[in-house]
This record gives structure tokens, C-alpha cells and sequence, in this order.
């Protein structure tokens, strides 16, 4: 728990979605790269290791329990595009949960919000999944990347045969056009 507008300018609340994870998730089953819907189990303000800022730990869980992802939003750093990214991200957690405002982290705990992961790869530890954005969970988006290539691909495949049908039916000989 923590308050979060203490740290953050009235300036500084608006949104780009963004998230990196540095810390190795608890979890090795990787989840496939994709929206997926989920739960805030935690949000807390830290410290960062060298103690020149803050930022929001949070551990995001699947809705069915199965998997943790870990995520970093930069409220407080030196480097004031982190602070830029971070500030944004919250924001859009904000819009995403129906908040207006963030203004401690216990507003995040438990709520429901989908989050896009990714899959990160690095010679110093072994893959894992980052978030990279987050939205309102929606009942329409497809829940992974995979489903969203299967439904683009039938989409293709009905395009291309209404395509063949509207053509078959407009193939009229030309001595049938009455001139």
C-alpha cells in the first residue's frame, strides 16, 4: 500500500501503455505472447535498488490462478523518460479499471484488468513473460494472440469466398447485356 499522489504532478497523470519486467517470474510455465485477462493480486511502492527513486511493484495473476507476472511502473526516477512511461501506464490502468485517478495502490489490489504479455528473452536468466500494456478486460477481444490469428484467418477465408461468389454472380455474358 501506498500513496501514489504524493509523488506524481497533476502534469504528470496521462497515458501511453508500457510495462518491463526485470525481476524473473515465480512461474517457468511461459504463457503464450497475447491479451489475457486477469487480476491486480498486488500493488505496492518500492524502492529502487539504488534508492534515486520509486516505483509501483505489481504482481498480476491470471483469472485462473495459474500464473504470476510480474510488473515495474516508474513513478520516480532520474531518467525522466521512465518517469514519462511509467506515469502514462498508470494512467491507463486507470481508464481501464473506471477510475479516474490512482491515488494509493491499494485502489489496484484485486481488481480485474487484462493485460498483454510478452515473451522476454535474455543470456542472464531464462525466458519470462512481461506485460506490456494493459486494457478493460472485454468479453469480445480474444484472450490470446493464437485465437486472434485463427479469427483473422477464418475472416480471410470468408473475404475470399464472398469475393469468388460476388464475381460468379456478376459474370454475365456479354450477349445477354441488353444495349
Amino acid at each position: 500500500m501506498g500513496n501514489i499522489s504524493s509523488l506524481i504532478s497533476k502534469e504528470q497523470q496521462y497515458i501511453r501503455p508500457s510495462g518491463v519486467d526485470y525481476n524473473a517470474a515465480t512461474n517457468k510455465n511461459l504463457l503464450p505472447a497475447g491479451w489475457m485477462d486477469g487480476y491486480i493480486e498486488s500493488a505496492e511502492i518500492r524502492d529502487t535498488k539504488l534508492g534515486t527513486g520509486q516505483y509501483i511493484y505489481i504482481a498480476w495473476r491470471t483469472l485462473d490462478g495459474q500464473h504470476l507476472v510480474h510488473d515495474h511502473i516508474n513513478i520516480k526516477n532520474t531518467n525522466p523518460v521512465a518517469v514519462d512511461i511509467g506515469l502514462r501506464t498508470l494512467s491507463t490502468i486507470a481508464r481501464a479499471l473506471g477510475l479516474e485517478s490512482i491515488d494509493d495502490t491499494e485502489q489496484l489490489n484485486g481488481r480485474e484488468i487484462a493485460a498483454r504479455l510478452a515473451i522476454e528473452e535474455a543470456d542472464e536468466w531464462p525466458a519470462r513473460n512481461v506485460i506490456k500494456a494493459y486494457a478493460k478486460i472485454s468479453t469480445t477481444r480474444p484472450k490470446r494472440a493464437s485465437d486472434l490469428d485463427k479469427i483473422r484467418h477464418q475472416i480471410r477465408g470468408n473475404e475470399g469466398r464472398n469475393r469468388q461468389a460476388n464475381f460468379r454472380q456478376n459474370d454475365i455474358p456479354a450477349d445477354q447485356i441488353p444495349f
